[in-house]
C-alpha cells in the first residue's frame, strides 16, 4: 500500500524538484559572477551592459546614457562573457545594431 505513494513521491522529486534546484543553483552562480562590461538579458526582456555590481543589485546601461538599477535576481542570462577584451565601440556604431540601414542600399 505504501509502495505506490513512495513511487509517486520519487517521480515527483525526479521530474520537478531536482531540475528546479539545479536551475536555481546555476542562476545563483551566474548572478554571483557578474562583473562590469558583461552584456546580459534581464528577465523583463531588456538587453543591457553591466556597469556596476553591488551586494544585492547591479547598475545596467540599457542604451547610451540610460542606466537602471536592478536586483541581481532580475538578470536572466549572460549574453557575452567578459573574456578580458575591452570593446569601446558605442552600441549604435556596432555592425549588429538594429537601426543600421547604411549598408542596405537603395530600395
Amino acid at each position: 500500500m505504501i509502495l505506490p505513494f513512495a513511487l509517486i513521491i520519487l517521480v515527483f522529486w525526479l521530474l520537478f524538484l531536482r531540475p528546479q534546484q539545479k536551475r536555481r543553483q546555476q542562476e545563483q552562480q551566474m548572478q554571483s559572477t557578474l562583473q562590469p562590461g558583461v552584456e546580459v538579458l534581464t528577465k523583463a526582456g531588456f538587453y543591457a551592459t553591466v556597469i556596476e555590481v553591488r551586494e544585492n543589485d547591479v547598475e545596467l546601461e540599457v542604451s547610451p546614457g540610460t542606466r537602471i538599477r536592478m536586483l541581481k535576481q532580475g538578470i536572466g542570462d549572460v549574453i557575452t562573457p567578459n573574456d578580458g577584451i575591452s570593446d569601446d565601440t558605442p552600441v549604435e556604431d556596432r555592425p549588429d545594431f538594429p537601426g543600421d540601414d547604411k549598408n542596405d542600399g537603395p530600395r
